[in-house]
């Protein structure tokens, strides 16, 4: 193999290590409590993808911000893009909402199990 092409290969590394560094320092990459290889590899990938959106708005600031960090930046857009405030109203509407979605699917899902079974008692809806 070619000294070149080492090289060029030892230079993608680091950048591999460089994301999965700062990902697990700034972004929480190590924060996952999951147990199956779906959940951590969707974390890793969530991390993964907020990390390129940090360097991103990095390069975009350019030399209008030429020291800032990622961590700073993660600070910027926490206090520029707020959370959007309900009212108590709204959060009860919202809470009724899941709640009659999720009798619906249980009294579905249990209609269909007494079928499956054949039992003839009926499920009202």
């Amino acid at each position: 193999m070619r000294l070149k092409t080492l090289v060029w290969l030892s230079g993608l590394r680091w950048a591999i290590e460089q994301c999965f560094e700062e990902t697990r320092t700034e972004l929480g990459m190590d924060h996952y409590e999951v147990r199956k290889f779906m959940g951590r590899h969707h974390h890793m990938l969530t991390c993964m993808l907020a990390h390129f959106f940090l360097w991103h708005m990095k390069i975009r600031l350019g030399k209008k911000a030429p020291s800032i960090t990622l961590s700073q930046i993660g600070i910027l857009l926490n206090l520029l893009l707020p959370m959007k405030k309900h009212s108590f109203e709204t959060m009860i509407e919202q809470i009724f909402w899941i709640q009659t979605k999720n009798h619906r699917a249980y009294l579905s899902h249990r209609r269909r199990r007494m079928q499956e079974t054949g039992c003839s008692r009926q499920v009202a809806l």
